[in-house]
């Protein structure tokens, strides 16, 4: 039996049969008529080289061979989908867009602001803006599927430019009376033997308390390791135990009545926009870079009055 590979009208209407449970439901649904869909169900049938539904009394049916197909159909289903918008989205842009990834723990305090900032220097400016680990950033810029990272740093490499903004302080977040006697600062001793809860797997962040950890001799008792800086200042604020997280974190909690201490002994990490050296945009990137310079990078960093 001679076979050949399903098109996508065939895949539209089987998508639809399927989905509607009849023929009459799948031409309501893409507006022709019952006669076009049977005829092309036939055909894509004919294709395959078997059935896709069975007729009993009048029904249609799916075969298991149409259950499995429609697993793999759903899926290119919604990419047609997702390229429809995302093709709308681009007809309608009538300035620049910028692809954002942002650290979590970036996303409340520092990303609001800077599109703030943007668009009202530039109304026509778009931006699309995803949540991202510190280890996807390369991966991330140079496939081109962003324009712009902001982080606390990344490995070296030479086809990503880095652009120091500020350095942001690293600070333990605890609850009123949870570190009793202690002021505004206190020493990385105070978490010896304390209920604490770590960023093991929160990139530049957790290498950079754990090591300062082991040089001081500290052992804190792990209770939770959590993989954002919100999770563990929503853990803290639950009286889980303490944690050492950023400064840009810390202050989105005070707000909480969670108490801020700044680290004696001094943490801190550098607060940087990551983008492709032959990125197409670089003029608007530089227009983005001026603008986190503007609003982050005076002096220390206090979100709160940014």
């Amino acid at each position: 039996m001679h076979t050949a590979p399903m098109r996508l009208r065939h895949i539209e209407i089987f998508y639809h049969v399927y989905l509607e449970g009849s023929i009459s439901g799948a031409a309501r649904v893409l507006h022709v008529s019952q006669p076009s869909v049977s005829k092309t169900l036939r055909h894509a049938e004919d294709q395959l080289g078997f059935l896709l539904f069975d007729r009993i009394k009048g029904r249609l049916r799916p075969t298991p061979a149409a259950d499995e197909l429609f697993v793999e159909v759903h899926d290119i289903y919604s990419k047609m989908a997702s390229f429809d918008r995302t093709a709308r989205n681009i007809r309608g842009r009538t300035g620049g867009h910028i692809r954002l990834g942002v650290l979590p723990s970036l996303g409340f305090s520092v990303v609001p602001k800077f599109i703030a900032q943007m668009r009202a220097l530039n109304r026509h400016l778009s931006f699309d803006v995803s949540t991202l680990h510190t280890d996807d950033f390369g991966p991330a810029l140079v496939e081109r599927r962003h324009d712009i990272c902001l982080g606390f740093g990344y490995e070296e490499d030479s086809r990503i430019a880095q652009h120091h903004i500020n350095n942001v302080d690293m600070v333990v977040l605890s609850r009123p009376g949870d570190l009793p006697g202690s002021g505004e600062q206190i020493s990385i001793n105070a978490l010896h033997e304390r209920e604490f809860i770590g960023l093991t797997d929160s990139g530049p962040a957790a290498a950079l308390a754990n090591s300062m950890m082991i040089e001081n001799g500290i052992e804190p008792t792990g209770i939770v390791t959590a993989h954002t800086h919100y999770v563990a200042a929503a853990l803290v604020r639950l009286g889980v135990g303490l944690a050492i997280v950023d400064m840009f974190t810390a202050q989105s909690s005070a707000a909480d009545g969670l108490k801020i201490s700044q680290i004696e002994e001094g943490m801190q990490l550098p607060f940087e926009a990551m983008y492709l050296r032959n990125n197409q945009q670089l003029a608007l990137i530089e227009e983005c870079i001026h603008a986190l310079d503007a609003l982050f990078g005076n002096g220390p960093i206090n979100p709160a009055e940014s």
